[in-house]
């Protein structure tokens, strides 16, 4: 009966080896060592900027300025009431011209283009260009109107931080 109790616990022992249970006093330490710490943290755009910095992927120190710059043209329309309101819708033209030209420089421009073709002529020909942007602080350099034709000079200073903050894509 000795020997049958005997081979019953060396088994009962060899299959719980086999099978990778661990009897209870074990179980305890084999499970802390197996525990994860989850951390939540909260990030801003300092911690993304650091990270940047650390992975040389933005250069702060003594950041130089970019500056772009753009000449935009008005012509002042025949059938105005007087030479002022002439003057007055030539420099808004121009201002527009501007800031359509420095969007352009900054954004791009997206084209559409589509050509029809029939009995083996060009029938119609469309190109559309479009910009689409937000033009922030920029200054007005120099501005003149002679001849009908009004010119506005722009620029736009912008640090390298924050071109690469807005642009980097």
């Amino acid at each position: 009966m000795n020997r049958w109790i005997v081979s019953l616990i060396t088994s009962m022992s060899l299959l719980m080896f086999f099978s990778g249970c661990v009897p209870s006093s074990q179980s305890s330490s084999v499970t802390q060592t197996h525990e994860e710490r989850v951390v939540i943290q909260k990030v801003d755009k300092e911690d993304i900027r650091e990270v940047m910095r650390e992975e040389k992927l933005l250069f702060i120190n003594n950041a130089p300025e970019r500056v772009f710059s753009v000449m935009g043209e008005g012509i002042a329309p025949q059938n105005t009431i007087s030479p002022a309101q002439a003057l007055a819708l030539a420099k808004r033209a121009a201002l527009a011209d501007a800031y359509r030209q420095m969007g352009a420089k900054l954004y791009g421009v997206r084209i559409s283009a589509k050509d029809t073709v029939q009995d083996a002529a060009l029938k119609d020909s469309r190109i559309v260009a479009q910009v689409d942007g937000v033009i922030k602080n920029a200054t007005i350099t120099d501005l003149s109107f002679q001849d009908g034709l009004y010119r506005v000079n722009m620029e736009l200073k912008m640090s390298e931080e924050r071109w690469k903050e807005i642009f980097s894509y």
